[in-house]
């Protein structure tokens, strides 16, 4: 028997799971500069080191090391015999060895500045999968990891919903009612999230619909698990849809296709045989409405237009899908449903190919009856918004809206082919070579390392449709990434683990049935993109080669499902689970598989993120344990559960009771889990969404002036976005989440009988007064919807949630009157809902209706609830008592954000500039207060998980001896979270103290005409607080950037010499710095050749000078070897020397380099005219004009990319005039005056320049007039050109 130390420990672990689960996906830090990806993988690792510990503590009790077996190969239960072990080692192997050989080690392990995805993040989700792999012992632990991860989706869903309709409280930078983003930051990541759960809520829904349609006894478990699953498979696939991500919709659907053809197959196969003819002829005909729809839409669109002929024809094959499932559900059309479905999604994805096929490769059609009419509709859908990109996938030339993603994907590939094939080694700045060259094909540049290896192969062309100075650190494409970052053996790991796993879930459910089955999927796995690949590099190139692989091996595993449908028959295991398709076990089995299938189609066209990486090693180990938990031995079925319901109506088949747990836990402790991840829900949303923004009207002098309270209200109630409009929307998101939630576990809990609600047997007159009580708040509902007329925003909110309430009322009201089984539990619950409704109305300023509530809450409860019965009670103090928890740290959380606006510290500055960096200093206990709350949290639900075994008194405290258990627990638990403080935590505090610089930052920037006292104060406030940052990481090369940049421009400012090169001397030590810890990175090698610049233009010394000078030469050069393609760096050279070092003829060279490289950059066009004009003013009159004509040509090349400069039109129009191109000249300039505005050039410099060109067209009298003309309002200095030209028009 486990001790209790050990039995904490593995709750511990669940603890860890559960909420890594829960909080990755849900957390954002809208305090830190990055928000996303990094605070979340922070969060994750600190937990990882956490649970890592106490698996080393349980070792330590159990005294593991005593059974070795499990290591030894030729033992039949070593680890090494394991399905996934291999793979998962083998990927570890591989990212190891990838960091040790990497061009930056440190980074590759631990992660970037903007992704943090290093070796150090892969192993903790190895970590993760390993642990619940080996500790999860039964179904209610796999359970819990499923409904956990769907309740995490509703506030994501949630929210995602709430930005598309313009309520999102929260200032970003992009246009998230367009493409929502919602917790991910970003629409693809959101949706990549989300179809990793879509598979999980639609197996749960058809379980739930399946016992309600087929089950002899109606259960209200099932009733609410069929609402919360529908409602919440509805947001989840709405926010995808909204977030305009065609990637995850494919990844989706292929998903959904094996979902729904296993389940089909199943059924078929459990069904007895029939006519084949008949079964194939209604195969087809079901497609038939779909097939005709899609004909019908010409006639459609010229009565109603295209967008409702697409919502026909969509809306039908929304209408077969839906009775795909019905039917299914139902157990109808077992022998030929499957027929249907494949044909269905044929059908599709024909559109959908035709739908990207080009109008012109269709044009010799257009003609054709019918098809004509089809495609010509087809271009009318083209046009739709949001529809109409999934009509342009295929197109690699649009370079906007979404569709410029298309391009920029393929303009990285074209980087990345030359990046992963053999080349001469890469250059660091101090002249070594790369001593592995020869390796990176094989083993790739390390995790992490592709913006800086990238730098060298960067295609110019990808600047113009993406930021010029941003080099890619992701491909866009996993089969790209892998390759890059770990060669070719980490794209081989990789495809390797994802096919073991696809194989592994196969067999579990009898989809693979034979070792030649088994042979059959791998061959088509390798040989799908093995041939894919080969067919792509020779029709197209190999910058295809990474959506080939994809596309192969897809292609091989719908052919084996094909072919598992046709000729496959039902292999059931040694549990016969694969003749059940509606187990839950099973349903869950394909839901699992489904979800794996979408994520690796959408990582071929997007970026693993945190949370899809984590949930892809989650659902890999729970298709582990599902198998695990299947062969164990199971308890005796569970009488039926008591919230069941005859429905006096008899069924056709009673469903396979589900095996109870041996001994039910505590009731207390069973609803502490979902209580206290619920209060984690709702503190991490409160985290999420607590700022404050300055009211009008409102001055703020000190700590009095403004409360925790008004932080807390305006996070919750207000839109600051939208002048402070009452806005309750995320308190709506924040409690529809927690109510939601607890529906799902407790609806989950009643259908698997780990929970019974038993509130005794009230009189049958306490019911009736509990049924008028019940009709009475049904009749408030409606009278409030239908009389009252609420001024705000809220008031309509409560409004239609009183109307909803009174429907539920109603219902219950019946339920009680007529006396049904379970009814008094239903009214129980709704007792302290209503209740627990109560603080959420108080929060709206509802003081009324929030006790109105809680009274007929309360009374409810009193009513129905005898008093023998402890369920109730706990139901009564945990559900309202996590949403009061979790918001209490809401609050707490706002207080906290509130004493960030005023310094409360004990050390006193001595400057502004220091009581600035002071300020930002305290922003870090945000960040401290939270990671606390979180482990809190932890540290209970490990305690209400591990509970039952920890009150049993015959079970030792721990089994190693006692100094050495606990004396280990309190060693590894404190070294764990030292290491969890230091690596992860304070890495996001230094991001939040920089984020709190950017504001100076940027007003000293862009204040150039200010006081310059005022500029070199607010610099100094920068300066500070970037040293703070920088402090907290001092090995995050990202933060000595700006710091140093700042210091130059303080010292441009400064007018005490001494200072000014102290501040220089400075900033060359820090990006020296900066340069030792990334010398791959271009910009620190660029900077520092600025830096020189800009000294040698601030120092007298001539010796100095030339010594600046040549530094800065010399810099320059280095960072050009690191980015030949880097214009901006080879403009700024060749100005540096042509102005400075005065080499015409090297400078030029720069500029037609810079041209030749890179033609898409207007400004190397316009400052190669302006070099060429240079040089050729002091020329003879022929060099001179050759110049010129060269200058005009750049000029042109310029113009062509940047048609509005107008200053490139009128010095062009210039030059012409000098070469005596009189008619091109005058063509310049009346583009000039259509772009001019008086303020910008004064009209009579361009009549002057007119005046010019008439003369030498031969038109002095109209070149006199408008010279006459301009000097009426020209400048002295123009006026005096204007006298001298007059005069030599008079001679």
């Amino acid at each position: 028997m486990d001790s209790r130390l050990s039995r904490w420990c593995a709750g511990l672990l669940e603890a860890g799971w559960l909420i890594a689960i829960l909080a990755v996906p849900l957390f954002f830090n809208i305090q830190s500069e990055r928000v996303f990806e990094p605070d979340k993988l922070a969060l994750l690792r600190s937990l990882v080191l956490v649970m890592a510990a106490v698996w080393l503590v349980g070792f330590i009790d159990r005294r593991g090391w005593r059974q070795r077996d499990w290591l030894r190969p030729s033992h039949p239960d070593a680890i090494w015999h394991r399905p996934l072990v291999l793979p998962v080692l083998a990927l570890v192997i591989v990212y190891v060895l990838a960091s040790l050989f990497s061009v930056s080690p440190r980074v590759s392990w631990l992660g970037s500045y903007q992704r943090l995805q290093g070796t150090y993040t892969t192993l903790s989700y190895v970590v993760v999968f390993a642990l619940m792999a080996s500790t999860i012992r039964t179904p209610g632990q796999v359970r819990r990891v499923i409904t956990v991860a769907i309740v995490t989706s509703i506030p994501v869903a949630l929210y995602g919903l709430l930005q598309h309709f313009g309520q999102d409280p929260l200032p970003w930078g992009g246009d998230v009612e367009v493409r929502v983003a919602g917790h991910m930051g970003n629409a693809i990541f959101i949706a990549a999230y989300l179809i990793m759960i879509v598979p999980l809520t639609l197996g749960r829904a058809v379980d739930a619909l399946s016992g309600i349609l087929n089950e002899e006894r109606l259960a209200a478990a099932d009733v609410a698990r069929a609402s919360a699953y529908l409602f919440t498979l509805a947001i989840q696939l709405l926010t995808i849809y909204w977030s305009g991500s065609r990637g995850p919709l494919i990844g989706l659907g292929v998903g959904l296709f094996a979902f729904t053809l296993v389940l089909l197959v199943s059924m078929r196969g459990a069904a007895a045989e029939g006519r084949r003819g008949r079964d194939a002829l209604a195969g087809v005909a079901f497609v038939l409405p779909a097939v005709l729809a899609l004909l019908l839409s010409p006639l459609v669109t010229g009565i109603a237009g295209p967008a409702v002929a697409f919502g026909f024809f969509f809306g039908v094959v929304a209408l077969s899908i839906v009775a795909v499932f019905v039917l299914a559900a139902l157990r109808r059309g077992r022998r030929w449903l499957w027929l249907a479905w494949m044909l269905l999604t044929v059908f599709m994805a024909g559109w959908l190919l035709l739908f990207n096929v080009p109008a012109e490769r269709t044009a010799g059609l257009r003609g054709v009856p019918v098809a004509g009419g089809v495609l010509n509709v087809l271009d009318e859908w083209r046009a739709l918004p949001t529809v109409g990109s999934f009509g342009r996938m295929l197109d690699p030339s649009d370079t906007t809206g979404r569709e410029k993603s298309g391009r920029v994907r393929i303009l990285i590939w074209q980087g990345v082919v030359e990046l992963i094939s053999f080349h001469t080694p890469l250059q660091f700045p101090d002249g070594r070579v790369d001593p592995f060259n020869w390796l990176r094909p094989i083993l790739g540049y390390g995790p992490e390392t592709m913006y800086v290896a990238y730098n060298r192969f960067y295609p110019p062309e990808l600047a113009t449709v993406e930021a010029r100075n941003a080099s890619p650190d992701r491909s866009h494409n996993e089969t790209f990434d892998a390759l890059v970052i770990t060669g070719l053996l980490g794209l081989v790991a990789w495809q390797a683990l994802f096919l073991s796993v696809i194989l592994f879930a196969f067999r579990a459910l009898g989809v693979v049935g034979s070792r030649r089955d088994g042979l059959i999927l791998v061959g088509l796995w390798v040989g799908g993109a093995v041939v894919a690949a080969l067919l792509a590099v020779w029709l197209a190139g190999p910058i295809y080669l990474g959506v080939a692989v994809p596309v192969g091996v897809i292609v091989g595993v719908v052919t084996y499902l094909i072919y598992h449908a046709i000729f496959g028959r039902a292999a059931p295991g040694e549990d016969g689970n694969s003749a059940r398709p509606f187990a839950p076990d099973q349903l869950l089995m394909n839901a699992l598989v489904a979800a794996v299938l979408a994520h690796y189609v959408e990582i071929h066209f997007g970026i693993a993120i945190s949370a899809t990486r984590l949930h892809f090693f989650v659902y890999a180990a729970l298709m582990l344990a599902l198998v695990s938990v299947r062969a164990r031995p199971t308890a005796a079925p569970a009488e039926a559960p008591a919230a069941a319901i005859p429905t006096g109506k008899r069924r056709r088949k009673a469903a396979a009771p589900a095996p109870a747990p041996a001994a039910r836990p505590a009731l207390w402790s069973t609803l502490l889990v979902p209580g206290l991840l619920l209060l984690l829900v709702v503190g991490i949303l409160g985290y999420n969404f607590i700022t404050y923004a300055l009211p009008p009207g409102k001055t703020i002098t000190g700590p009095a002036d403004l409360s925790a309270a008004e932080v807390f209200l305006q996070s919750l109630t207000q839109n600051a976005r939208a002048d402070f409009a009452d806005s309750p929307f995320v308190l709506s998101l924040l409690v529809l989440s927690w109510g939601l939630g607890w529906l799902i576990f407790l609806s989950e809990m009643a259908k698997h009988d780990e929970l019974r609600l038993r509130v005794g047997t009230p009189s049958r007159a306490r019911q009736q007064l509990a049924a008028g009580l019940l009709a009475l708040l049904a009749l408030a509902g409606v009278a409030a919807r239908l009389l009252a007329s609420p001024a705000t925003l809220t008031g309509t909110m409560g409004q239609n949630a009183a109307l909803l309430g009174a429907l539920i009322c109603a219902g219950v009201a019946v339920w009680l009157w007529l006396g049904r089984p379970g009814a008094a539990t239903g009214a129980a619950i709704l007792g302290v809902a209503l209740a627990s409704m109560a603080l959420p109305a108080l929060i709206a300023g509802a003081v009324a209706v929030a006790a109105f509530l809680l009274v007929t809450g309360v009374a409810l409860l009193w009513l129905v609830w005898e008093r023998e019965s402890g369920a109730v009670g706990a139901l009564a103090a945990v559900v309202p008592g996590s949403l009061l928890a979790g918001l209490l740290y809401v609050f707490l959380h706002a207080a906290r954000y509130r004493s960030l606006l005023f310094y409360q510290g004990s050390t006193q500055p001595q400057t502004a500039a220091e009581l600035r960096a002071l300020e930002a200093g305290q922003a870090v206990g945000l960040l401290t207060t939270f990671t606390i709350f979180l482990f809190l949290v932890m540290a209970a639900l490990s305690v209400a998980l591990a509970w039952p075994a920890l009150r049993e008194s015959r079970r030792a405290w721990s089994d190693a001896p006692r100094p050495l258990a606990f004396g280990a627990l309190a060693v590894l638990l404190a070294g764990a979270l030292w290491l969890g403080g230091y690596s992860n935590v304070r890495v996001i505090q230094a991001d939040m103290i920089y984020k709190r610089a950017k504001p100076f930052d940027d007003q000293a920037t862009r204040a150039t005409s200010a006081d310059p006292v005022l500029r070199r104060q607010t610099w100094d406030a920068a300066i500070a607080i970037y040293d703070t940052a920088v402090a907290h990481a001092p090995k995050e090369d990202f933060y000595y950037l700006f710091l140093g940049r700042a210091l130059l421009e303080r010292a441009a400012l400064s007018e005490n010499a001494v200072e000014k090169t102290a501040l220089l001397s400075r900033a060359e030590t820090l990006l020296l710095e900066a340069q030792q810890i990334a010398p791959l990175n271009t910009d620190h090698t660029a900077n520092l050749a600025r830096l020189n610049s800009r000294w040698y233009a601030a120092t007298d010394d001539p010796a100095e000078q030339a010594e600046r000078l040549d530094l800065a030469v010399r810099y320059y050069e280095t960072a050009l070897v690191l980015s030949p393609q880097n214009t901006i760096v080879r403009n700024e050279l060749a100005r540096l020397v042509l102005e400075v070092v005065g080499d015409c003829d090297r400078a030029l060279a720069l500029y037609d380099e810079s041209a030749l490289i890179d033609p898409f950059y207007a400004q190397t066009q316009l400052a190669r005219a302006d070099a060429y004009i240079t040089c050729g003013d002091p020329l003879p009159e022929a060099e001179r004009a050759e110049h010129f004509r060269t200058a005009a040509a750049a000029l042109d090349s310029g113009l062509l990319l940047s048609p509005a400069n107008l200053r490139a039109w009128i010095q062009l129009a210039e030059i012409r005039r000098q070469l005596g191109e009189y008619e091109a000249a005058a063509t310049a300039l009346a583009r000039a005056r259509e772009l001019n505005d008086p303020v910008t050039i004064p009209t009579a410099e361009l009549d002057f320049l007119e005046a010019q060109i008439l003369d030498g067209l031969g038109r002095p009298d109209e070149a006199r007039a408008l010279a006459e003309r301009a000097l009426e309002t020209a400048g002295e200095s123009t006026a005096a050109q204007i006298e001298d030209f007059l005069v030599a028009l008079d001679e």
